[in-house]
């Protein structure tokens, strides 16, 4: 377990585990995160509502599998997503206009598989340090499918830094993510209506706000679903 201390300048983790339906993933994520050294202050597990609760109603009020953006969709799903993948992007919109209504300075959101390293709280304050003199909005803490940086070092063991993406789709997957509140705020008002599964929704609002993207790599959390550690609780 590290000894270094949390970053105050990231002032909530939100986690999109529901306590009772994922008990078990909700019981593993408590004892990793105590494994690896985060404090139970700055966490918060965050599901209003799962899929299972959604209703036509809310479904055509929060999404629009019409909407004309002035580009075609980014993926073959847009027009039919699952109930699990959409209180999935409820969840997780919800959770960044809490951060923006609370004004914190910076969060991360962590779905539910994520699997950390052990020296994680060392490689964020790598991360703050890289990025003092940079401007940015949004960085991936994984690497979602094994997709890192072209320009890194090929390691997991050198010291975390920060990397240009190779294109606009900056969001190679949202297991885990940083946020500033500046860039939470420029996205806050166009979440809803969604028209795209979580992570392609997330490059269009980059893109439609000319976001700052950047990659840490090494990475700093595994998804459990795509490294087949978990298996995945969206059905097919």
């Amino acid at each position: 377990m590290s000894s270094i201390n949390w970053p105050t300048s990231i002032e909530k983790i939100y986690v999109i585990c529901h306590k009772e339906k994922e008990k078990d993933r909700y019981d593993e994520l408590v004892r990793h995160f105590k494994e690896v050294n985060i404090p139970d202050s700055v966490i918060q597990f965050w599901t209003p509502i799962w899929g299972d609760q959604l209703t036509n109603d809310l479904i055509f009020n929060v999404t629009d599998p019409f909407m004309k953006r002035g580009m075609n969709p980014f993926s073959f799903k847009s027009r039919n997503l699952l109930k699990a993948e959409i209180s999935l992007i409820i969840n997780t919109f919800s959770a960044l206009r809490d951060a923006v209504d609370k004004n914190y300075s910076n969060i991360i959101v962590f779905e539910s598989d994520v699997f950390l390293r052990n020296d994680f709280v060392e490689r964020l304050h790598q991360i703050l340090n890289d990025v003092k003199d940079k401007t940015w909005g949004y960085i991936s803490l994984g690497e979602g499918i094994g997709t890192r940086p072209p320009n890194a070092e090929k390691s997991y063991f050198v010291p975390t830094k920060t990397y240009e993406p190779p294109h606009n789709c900056v969001f190679r997957c949202t297991d885990s993510m940083l946020f500033s509140n500046s860039y939470l705020k420029k996205i806050y008002p166009t979440l809803f209506p969604f028209h795209e599964p979580m992570d392609w929704e997330m490059n269009f609002q980059n893109m439609l706000h000319g976001g700052k993207a950047l990659w840490a790599d090494p990475p700093l959390v595994e998804p459990g679903t795509n490294f087949s550690r978990l298996l995945t609780t969206l059905p097919s």
